[in-house]
């Protein structure tokens, strides 16, 4: 197990639990030319207004330009580092392709440095080779999965996640996978996907001990309604604890809260066979 417990000396160190990066990782510095500027917008839109709350702050970062996409076929690369990255929970790894081209990818649990990937249609159904979802087997596997092929993936990226190809359907133009949400949904065979789970999977084990550690990430206070006045949430107000007063919960603005479904039928990418299981 790569968590590590810290020694009470504070009490902001009680019940800390945090990834042995030492154990993990093989490199502290990042490769210079996959970095860019990551500015902070602390939650505000284009107009200066809060779009998403309980965001600002943090410790200065750049973003690592991660291959999403994989597109480079029939090329074997090396894998150089372990990496983290401050922008997400799973680990990262730069991989040198046999021409001397250098990508960032996200490292699949078991990876390790010296290992060879490979992606394209005809390949070894082996931790962090990269090919259809087509060409994969019943029950294995897989992440950094494509809605749309070309489009580079965008389902299962976070640490210790992991979908499994469940089949193709009866017109063989789809597969179906099974989310870690639980959800069931169809790909199509020629959109992408990688061999394997996420890494870090102990991700989930972390406790950052003290508001101070959220603040460094750039997480703001969540304050409950039920704490606020009436004029500030439709759960706020009354002498004491108070029930909320209404059929269903409520955000800030009004709108029902918890059970809703919030997905648009007609988009093209919800080609759902299962639903998730979606609030109370």
């Amino acid at each position: 197990m790569a968590i590590k417990y810290t020694k009470t000396r504070s009490s902001g160190k009680h019940f800390v639990a945090l990834v042995d990066y030492k154990k993990e990782l093989t490199n502290d510095k990042p490769h210079k030319p996959l970095l860019k500027i990551l500015q902070n917008k602390s939650g505000r839109g284009m107009y200066g207004s809060i779009t998403t709350r309980h965001k600002g702050g943090r410790h200065k970062r750049f973003y690592r330009i991660i291959d999403f996409k994989r597109k480079k076929d029939n090329m074997y690369a090396l894998v150089k580092t372990i990496e983290y990255d401050p922008n997400r929970t799973s680990f990262i790894s730069l991989i040198v392709y046999e021409d001397g081209t250098k990508n960032y990818i996200l490292t699949p649990s078991s990876l390790k440095v010296g290992d060879k990937i490979i992606s394209g249609e005809k390949v070894d159904i082996k931790v962090g080779n990269c090919t259809q979802v087509g060409n994969i087997p019943e029950g294995t596997f897989i992440h950094n999965i494509e809605l749309s092929p070309n489009k580079g993936g965008q389902l299962v990226r976070s640490a210790g996640n992991g979908a499994q190809v469940l089949g193709k359907d009866e017109t063989g133009k789809f597969v179906i996978i099974k989310l870690p949400s639980g959800e069931d949904r169809k790909i199509s065979i020629t959109a992408r996907a990688t061999i394997g789970i996420v890494s870090n999977v102990d991700h989930n084990l972390v406790n950052l001990g003290k508001a101070g550690r959220s603040r460094m990430m750039g997480i703001r206070p969540t304050v409950r309604g039920s704490a606020m006045n009436p004029n500030d949430h439709p759960h706020g107000g009354g002498e004491g604890r108070q029930p909320i007063g209404y059929d269903a919960p409520r955000t800030p603005w009004g709108k029902r809260h918890m059970g809703i479904k919030t997905r648009n039928p007609k988009k093209s990418s919800n080609f759902l066979i299962v639903r998730r299981r979606n609030g109370k």
